[in-house]
C-alpha cells in the first residue's frame, strides 16, 4: 500500500488501531465461533462420508457398544465395564429411554449435564435419549436410529434383570423382546450379571453432581485418554461418585462395584505422579459353547488388555467334542492351537461335557424356580402370574433337552466358577413362541447361588475373529 499510495496506507492503520482502542475498551460480549470449529465439523462430516466408501473387513471389526444405561451417572458399573471393552479403538453410546413426556429443554439440559459428568469420569461416549410409551418401545427406536452411516452400533449391553422373578415396571415379555429385536437387526447381545445390582439414585447427591460439572474446567481442544492423562500432557485425577454421607448397605456395595470398574482404575494418580495400582487380581473364566462368530473369545481377550482386568489370567472352556473312527479325544489341543492361530494367549484351557444327565437335586431346584409359574390351561386369561408371562408345558416339553444341558452347564459353573473375578459364558437365544419367563428362568441358571459377576454374550454369527493374512 505504501508504494501505491502512502496517504492511504497511514490513513487506514490509524482507523485499524481507533477501531482496536474501541473494542478494547468497550469489551463488547460476542460469540462468532471459530474457524476451528467449523473445520472439526467438515473434517468429521467428511469423514464420516468417506466411511461409507470403505469395504467391511473382518480384521478391522470393532466394537460399537450401545449400552441401555438410561443416565450413565445412575449406572455408572454398566457404563464403566461397556468402556472397559471398547476404551479408544471402539464407539459408545449411551441410550437413555424416557417413558414421561420431558420437554425439549429439559433434554437437552440432561444432555449437557451428562456429557460433563461423562468428561469427568473420562469416558468417551455419546449420549442419545428417547421418549417412548415403554422401555421395550424405546429399546427398540434406539436399536434401530442411534448411530449414523457405519458408525452405528453392533452390539447391545443391558443389565440383567434381577427382579424378573417378581412383579416389576418391566414384563419378562418386554425384556426378551428388546433382546430378540437386537438379533433381528444384526446386533449382537450382552448381559451383564452383577450381584451388587447397577442402579445408585438411590445413593447418588445429584445437587452435588451438577456443582462439580459446573466447576470442571471443560477444554473441548483436549481429550483424555484412559490413563489419566489429557493430550497436552497434563495428569489429571479420575474423579469420585459423588454419593450421600450415609448409605444402605446395598448402596455401597454397588457404588463400590462401579468404582472398582471405573476407567484408569489400573493406575492412580495423585500430583501427576502414580500412588497406585488397582488392578482386578484373579481369573477370567470364558465358557465358550456356541459358535458365535468369535465374539465369545474376543471381548474378553480385549479386557486383559486394559486396566483394570489386564491383571486376571485367561481360563477357557469348551465343549468336549467326540472324536471320530480311530482318533482320540484331543479337544484340548486342537482348542490351544485355534486360539495360538487368533495370537490370543489363554493361561489354560479345559474341556467339558454337558451331555452328562444333570442330578436329581439340580433338576428339583430348577423345578422349585419355575413352579409358581407353571401352567397346564390353554385359557388366554391363565396367560400372566403377578404380571409375568406362565410357563406351559409344551415350552418344557420343546425345550426340555435344551433347559437339561443348562441345568448341567449350572453344574459345572458352580463347579469350576463359582470364585473367578469374571465369567463370560454364550447366552442361550430365546426362541419364538416361546415363554418368555422360561428364557429368563434358564438365564437364572447361569448367575444364581452366589455367583460372581457374570456376562452373558451371543455373537450376531459375523465372524470377528480370523487367522488368515
Amino acid at each position: 500500500m505504501f508504494f501505491l499510495h502512502w496517504i492511504s496506507a497511514i490513513i487506514s492503520i490509524g482507523l485499524i488501531f481507533v477501531v482496536f482502542i474501541i473494542v478494547y475498551h468497550r469489551k463488547p460480549t460476542a460469540n462468532w465461533g471459530t474457524s476451528g470449529q467449523a473445520n472439526i465439523f467438515r473434517s468429521a462430516l467428511n469423514d464420516a462420508l468417506r466411511l461409507l466408501r470403505v469395504e467391511d473387513h473382518v480384521k478391522n471389526y470393532r466394537c460399537q457398544i450401545l449400552v441401555l444405561s438410561g443416565l450413565p451417572c445412575i449406572r455408572p458399573g454398566l457404563v464403566n465395564f461397556a468402556h472397559s471393552i471398547m476404551r479408544t479403538t471402539g464407539m459408545l453410546i449411551c441410550g437413555h429411554v424416557l417413558v414421561q413426556n420431558e420437554t425439549p429443554e429439559a433434554r437437552r439440559t440432561v444432555a449437557q449435564e451428562t456429557y460433563k459428568w461423562l468428561r469427568r469420569m473420562h469416558i468417551r461416549a455419546f449420549y442419545d435419549s428417547v421418549t417412548a410409551r415403554s422401555f421395550a418401545d424405546g429399546a427398540k427406536a434406539l436399536i434401530q436410529m442411534s448411530g449414523l452411516g457405519k458408525m452405528k452400533p453392533n452390539v447391545l449391553l443391558m443389565g440383567y434383570s434381577n427382579g424378573w422373578a417378581t412383579a416389576s415396571e418391566m414384563s419378562n415379555e418386554e425384556y426378551v423382546s428388546v433382546i430378540t429385536t437386537a438379533f433381528d437387526h444384526r446386533l449382537s447381545v450382552m448381559i451383564l450379571y452383577a450381584k451388587e445390582g447397577f442402579d445408585v439414585s438411590d445413593a447418588l447427591n445429584f445437587d452435588q453432581l451438577v456443582v462439580n460439572n459446573s466447576i470442571t474446567r471443560v477444554n473441548s481442544g483436549n481429550d483424555i485418554d484412559l490413563s489419566g492423562r489429557s493430550d497436552d500432557g497434563v495428569t489429571g485425577n479420575i474423579a469420585p461418585l459423588e454419593v450421600k454421607d450415609s448409605l444402605r448397605p446395598e448402596m455401597k456395595a454397588r457404588v463400590a462395584f462401579a468404582e472398582r470398574l471405573r476407567p484408569g482404575r489400573g493406575h492412580r494418580f495423585e500430583n501427576g505422579k502414580l500412588v497406585g495400582d488397582d488392578k482386578i487380581v484373579g481369573e477370567i473364566h470364558v465358557w465358550w459353547l456356541y459358535d458365535d462368530g468369535g465374539l465369545s473369545l474376543l471381548v474378553p481377550y480385549l479386557l486383559t488388555r486394559t486396566s483394570p482386568w489386564n491383571g486376571c489370567k485367561l481360563k477357557i472352556f469348551c465343549l468336549d467334542g467326540k472324536p471320530k473312527d480311530g482318533e482320540t479325544g484331543n479337544t484340548q489341543q486342537s482348542m490351544k492351537a485355534l486360539l495360538n492361530k487368533f495370537r490370543i494367549q489363554a493361561d489354560e484351557v479345559t474341556a467339558v461335557d454337558l451331555d452328562t444327565p444333570p442330578s436329581e437335586e439340580s433338576i428339583k431346584w430348577f423345578n422349585n424356580l419355575i413352579e409358581k409359574f407353571r401352567s397346564d390351561s390353554a385359557n388366554d386369561k391363565a396367560k400372566y402370574h403377578n404380571g409375568q408371562e406362565v410357563i406351559r408345558d409344551f415350552d418344557l416339553l420343546d425345550l426340555k433337552e435344551k433347559t437339561l444341558r443348562h441345568i448341567r452347564l449350572r453344574e459345572l459353573l458352580q463347579q469350576h466358577s463359582s470364585n473367578s473375578s469374571l465369567n463370560v459364558v454364550t447366552m442361550p437365544l430365546p426362541r419364538k413362541n416361546r415363554s418368555s419367563t422360561l428364557y429368563m428362568a434358564t438365564l437364572e441358571l447361569m448367575v444364581a447361588g452366589g455367583m460372581p459377576t457374570t456376562l452373558l454374550i451371543r455373537g450376531a454369527h459375523e465372524n470377528v475373529l480370523t487367522y488368515y493374512c
